[in-house]
């Protein structure tokens, strides 16, 4: 597809020049704030409904997070819009929707026993929702605690349990798994199942003091979105996603403040499910599509 190898290009050139701050320089001690202005493009791409409905989707996205942290608590306030693009016969149907919006606050308090083990509780609070609905139809939320090791300077690993909040069905407790790995100095290796992002990151430093770093990850990201309700009652679509991501960021200058990012992403698989009193009532899978983001950020 003509568009998608564009689309490709351009990320290429984006990422020669941009990870994520809170993934890259490891910063001084007194920087614990982070704030990152975003954009995400996706392509436009053909879909398979269950019901034999054709069409396309695609969706952009731009948003900005707010990030403190220190040795022992985590904030995460972020806000994203999603504009929808569905064209063809499904457009205007009710087996489309309209742009959404998400606001999420996340993060965690920690306890240290000793220097090697701390538990952790872990809470999120999220607004997600199709534009013109209400922030108390779109609310939901997940709680947890988790167990953390870190027997050394190159292993941290956190197990526990999240339990979730979703739209139209039940609670869901799922496991959380944070497990990092530093085999040296220029490399980190990350597993992480949050239910939010389920898979495996890998880092490379390109510089000694991690100015310039290279990743790569492969994931299982899911988002859900309260829909304006229809005919057969109140409704909410659960976006299921593989992407698979090659990234650079940069910090611009010596002091570690400013950096940019930029990446190139493949979807193989998507798939899209329609939600009503806990029963999937509409589902459908677009082909592959690919993508590119930038981000703009600062630690202070």
């Amino acid at each position: 597809m003509n568009s998608s190898w564009k689309i490709l290009a351009l990320a290429g050139l984006l990422s020669m020049t941009a990870l994520q701050a809170e993934e890259a320089v490891t910063p001084p001690a007194t920087k614990n704030w982070i704030a990152m202005l975003d954009y995400q493009y996706r392509s436009s791409e053909s879909i398979s409904h269950t019901d034999g409905t054709t069409g396309t989707y695609g969706r952009s996205r731009d948003g900005a997070e707010v990030i403190y942290q220190n040795p022992t608590q985590v904030y995460d306030l972020e806000y994203y819009r999603y504009t929808n693009n569905f064209g063809g016969n499904v457009a205007g149907t009710n087996r489309s929707y309209g742009d959404t919006t998400d606001l999420m606050l996340t993060g965690y308090q920690q306890t240290d026993w000793n220097s090697h083990y701390a538990v952790q509780f872990i809470y999120a609070l999220e607004s997600a929702r199709e534009t013109g609905e209400s922030m108390s139809q779109g609310f939901r939320w997940g709680m947890g605690g988790a167990a953390r090791w870190r027997p050394n300077a190159e292993t941290d690993i956190a197990l526990g349990v999240l339990v979730e909040d979703r739209f139209e069905t039940s609670l869901l407790a799922i496991p959380y798994v944070k497990a990092i790995w530093k085999p040296c100095r220029y490399t980190e290796v990350e597993l992480r199942v949050t239910g939010l992002q389920n898979g495996l990151f890998v880092r490379w430093f390109v510089t000694a003091d991690h100015a310039t770093t290279v990743d790569f990850s492969i994931a299982y990201e899911t988002l859900t979105f309260e829909l304006t309700p229809v005919s057969y009652g109140g409704r909410a679509v659960s976006i299921g996603e593989v992407p698979v991501r090659f990234g650079v960021t940069q910090f611009l200058e010596k002091s570690g403040t400013w950096f940019v990012r930029g990446a190139v992403e493949c979807v193989p698989f998507s798939r899209q499910s329609f939600v009503h009193g806990g029963e999937t009532v509409e589902a459908f899978q677009a082909a592959s599509s690919y993508g590119l983001s930038a981000r703009l950020g600062a630690r202070f």
